[in-house]
């Protein structure tokens, strides 16, 4: 686990003081004025995760939060099965939090402004550069954001894993700042007239596995998937895999040659440790 010790007494001195939650180390803003609130789900483990804990606080503090999921539907053609992985959380969600009023919001991304071998290529309107995909995640999390009236949305992009491994994210080697603020503004600032949040951005991927383990739903992780493998990278393993040949709900392989693949592998691995 990281420095969280000083993350949690930057929260302590500041403005969102009274709205915090700590769940084993880590400390997740949340008000109970929070009527409408988005979580970014992509069908992976870390925002399948993020979905359960918040709901968790919804339920356990009677909270009256209605729940928006933000899903995007990405290389529809040469991963046809990331919106079933989705769909299978959300189902999940709703089947285990009953109580919670759920509304899914889906957005397609076009396969051509997918990250590729391009990598971020472009100047985003806050002027960051960013792929196309990058930037319609962003957007669509916005848009909604605005047309919903949210509270707060809440994404869960982690940390990189301790160990190197080929085509990490340079923007998750994130370090905690020794000036609270900029350490702050990295885990929750004001935006479209709520609250973007982003609690895992010093959670690596160990503690996050550790997680599923500790509250007994190792059921919900099964059903996460992390490869971002298809054919066109490893037709070895994928075959002719692809919309064409896809059935929903079917067993698909993964690589196990991806960054994505090798962070989930570490965190298994490392899960125990936590």
């Amino acid at each position: 686990m990281p420095d969280y010790e000083h993350i949690k007494a930057v929260y302590q001195t500041s403005l969102y003081k009274n709205i915090l939650h700590e769940i084993n180390g880590v400390v997740f803003p949340f008000s109970e004025r929070w009527q409408r609130v988005g979580i970014s789900l992509s069908g992976g483990a870390d925002s399948a995760l993020m979905a359960v804990l918040l709901c968790s606080i919804i339920t356990q503090k009677l909270y009256t939060s209605e729940v928006h999921i933000i899903t995007n539907i990405r290389c529809w053609k040469t991963r046809p099965w990331q919106k079933q992985n989705s769909l299978d959380v959300f189902h999940w969600l709703v089947d285990n939090f009953p109580t919670i009023k759920f509304t899914r919001h889906e957005n397609f991304i076009a396969p051509d402004l997918e990250w590729g071998s391009k990598g971020p290529n472009i100047m985003d309107e806050y002027g960051k550069m960013k792929s196309g995909n990058q930037i319609e995640l962003r957007a669509h999390a916005e848009y909604v954001a605005h047309t919903e009236k949210l509270d707060a949305w809440f994404c869960a992009v982690t940390k990189n894993p301790d160990k190197e491994f080929d085509e990490r994210l340079l923007d998750r080697d994130v370090l905690i700042d020794t000036i609270g603020d900029k350490t702050l503004e990295k885990l929750i600032k004001p935006h479209m007239g709520g609250y973007a949040c982003h609690p895992f951005t010093y959670v690596q991927k160990d503690w996050i596995v550790a997680q599923f383990k500790k509250l007994g739903i190792m059921d919900l992780f099964s059903l996460t998937r992390s490869c971002e493998g298809d054919n066109q990278t490893y037709p070895e393993v994928f075959g002719d895999l692809d919309y064409k040949t896809y059935v929903p709900g079917s067993p698909v392989p993964v690589c196990g040659k991806c960054f994505w693949c090798k962070e989930r592998e570490w965190g298994v691995a490392n899960s125990d440790k936590e």
